[in-house]
């Protein structure tokens, strides 16, 4: 059986790109967007599950997470962020603590990015990272869920999930918020 989804398109509307499970692993694969071509894997990690990826600005690299089949299922699931050019070549570590980093989405100034990390006590919270410092910038402080972060395409603004408003002991309950990111200077270069 084999189960598609997380699918984007690349900023040049060239490829669509998506993780594909089969017999329980999970890769990366793109196609033309046109239909013109063939499905190709780009990933081929025995034991890694990879997904969640985004093209960066230059619609060649791939930004994504992924995670240790044998660690699934476990609280607080260690994920790791990395990049990959698009045919597959090139993957580099980007995250190296042990903990859940989670959830990237680049900056259209093809240098950052927003991602989820997991602080002590189970607690979601939006970072924001450079690619070519490592440099991090906490920008959620809640003791509720903080995620699925997503950048406009000037940079200026952010989205994100949040359970902050949910009544105590709710699950599940989350709201869209939208927070102010132009001190930043994320926008397209």
């Amino acid at each position: 059986e084999v189960y598609d989804a997380e699918v984007t398109v690349s900023p040049d509307g060239e490829w669509i790109l998506w993780a594909r499970q089969i017999d329980g692993e999970v890769d990366l694969w793109r196609m033309p967007a046109d239909g013109s071509g063939e499905e190709e894997q780009i990933t081929f990690t025995e034991g890694e599950q990879e997904g969640g990826a985004f093209y960066l600005p230059d619609s060649e690299t791939v930004l994504f997470r992924s995670w240790a089949r044998s660690d699934q299922g476990q609280r607080g699931m260690p994920m790791t962020i990395y990049t990959i050019n698009h045919d597959g070549t090139g993957k580099q570590r980007v995250t190296t603590d042990p903990g859940t980093n989670w959830a990237p989405y680049p900056a259209p100034d093809g240098e950052h990015f927003a991602f989820v990390k997991v602080l002590p006590g189970f607690n979601f919270e939006i970072f924001l990272r450079s690619l070519k410092t490592g440099k991090e910038t906490r920008l959620t402080y809640s003791d509720r869920f903080d995620g699925f972060p997503a950048i406009s395409p000037d940079g200026r603004m952010m989205t994100f999930s949040s359970s902050r408003e949910a009544p105590e002991g709710s699950r599940g309950i989350l709201h869209q918020y939208i927070m102010d990111l132009s001190e930043f200077e994320l926008g397209p270069k």
